[in-house]
């Protein structure tokens, strides 16, 4: 016999479990988007320039946006995406961590400890956006005590993936990212940290220049083959700098090296003598006078600096002892 009641009573909770995940539908998409990080920032960062929520600025209402949405191009984006994009810039800033869950959850309620409806949504998360809004979170709370007034417009510019940088390599690159805009990013997405001091100790000190002649541009769009990742000049790079008028530490040193190897090479072939062995022979003793020069200029008595090479020397002069007589 067909149990009409018990049908209708499964249908109906059938139902009323589909019109339940259709109303929470919109929460839970919004939960896995940057809109909801965007909110726990401006949160976080409200915090952290008044004290707490009960001494909200003038004009600003609990739960409002006074300062608008801070990554509003990427407002559409999910969790996963930025994460994802974090995840690759961490491994190239050699920050890679896999915290725990519950680690991650105690920091996440001490950036909005008075909001419980935020730390649930937060426990839904996945791990790698757990770690991303933690992160994101605690970065933009130095961000706000570090430049306070600032850190909105900072962190608006920034955007999630300059936010990302600023986490990974420092708080130190925060304010060339916001003076350089997004262009810079591919410096240290491409070459690291050793890029980024080629980029801050060669390349902003004569930004005009190189803009004028056409480097800077290319300098942005490669800069993989300006530096390697330990922040050397490449052949490429000298070559470059010098059409723009710029020299390079590297292209003097390598520019020395070139003219003693041709200065001793010419002494050389006078004389018929002109081969590699002979020729880098000769450059290490003149290296060693130069070193010597040098050393008896800083005050080092010369005997110093030759005693390594005349110990041989006294060993040869030093005459045998006669044996004892029995």
């Amino acid at each position: 016999m067909i149990d009409h009641d018990g049908l209708r009573s499964g249908a109906f909770w059938r139902v009323g479990a589909v019109i339940l995940l259709l109303l929470m539908a919109p929460t839970l998409s919004f939960a896995g988007s940057v809109a909801w990080l965007d909110d726990v920032v401006q949160e976080v960062v409200r915090n952290a320039r008044s004290g707490g929520r009960t001494a909200l600025r003038e004009g600003e209402a609990a739960g409002g946006h006074a300062v608008g949405r801070l990554f509003a191009h990427e407002a559409d984006e999910g969790l996963e995406l930025v994460a994802k994009r974090y995840e690759d810039l961490a491994r190239v800033g050699r920050r890679v961590d896999a915290p725990s869950e519950a680690l991650l959850q105690r920091r996440f309620a001490r950036l909005l400890e008075r909001d419980a409806e935020a730390v649930r949504t937060f426990g839904n998360l996945a791990p790698a956006e757990k770690r991303l809004v933690v992160e994101l979170g605690e970065t933009a709370e130095r961000l706000a005590a570090r430049y306070p007034g600032q850190a909105e417009t900072m962190i608006r510019k920034l955007g999630t993936e300059g936010l990302s940088a600023v986490r990974v390599f420092g708080d130190d690159v925060a304010e060339v990212l916001v003076e350089e805009g997004p262009q810079s990013l591919g410096v240290l997405r491409k070459t690291g940290r050793g890029g980024w001091a080629f980029f801050t100790r060669e390349v902003l000190p004569h930004k005009k220049k190189l803009a004028a002649a056409g480097v800077l541009a290319l300098f942005l769009a490669n800069p993989d083959k300006f530096v390697d990742y330990a922040g050397r000049a490449t052949e490429y790079a000298i070559r470059e700098f010098s059409r723009a008028g710029v020299p390079l530490a590297e292209s003097l040193a390598q520019g020395a090296s070139r003219g003693l190897e041709s200065s001793v090479a010419e002494a050389l072939e006078r004389h018929g003598l002109n081969v590699a062995a002979l020729r880098y022979l000769a450059m290490g003793l003149v290296g060693l006078v130069a070193i010597g020069a040098g050393l008896v200029v800083i005050g080092f008595p010369v005997r110093w600096v030759l005693r390594p090479f005349l110990w041989p020397l006294r060993l040869l002069r030093q005459k045998p002892r006669a044996p004892k007589a029995a």
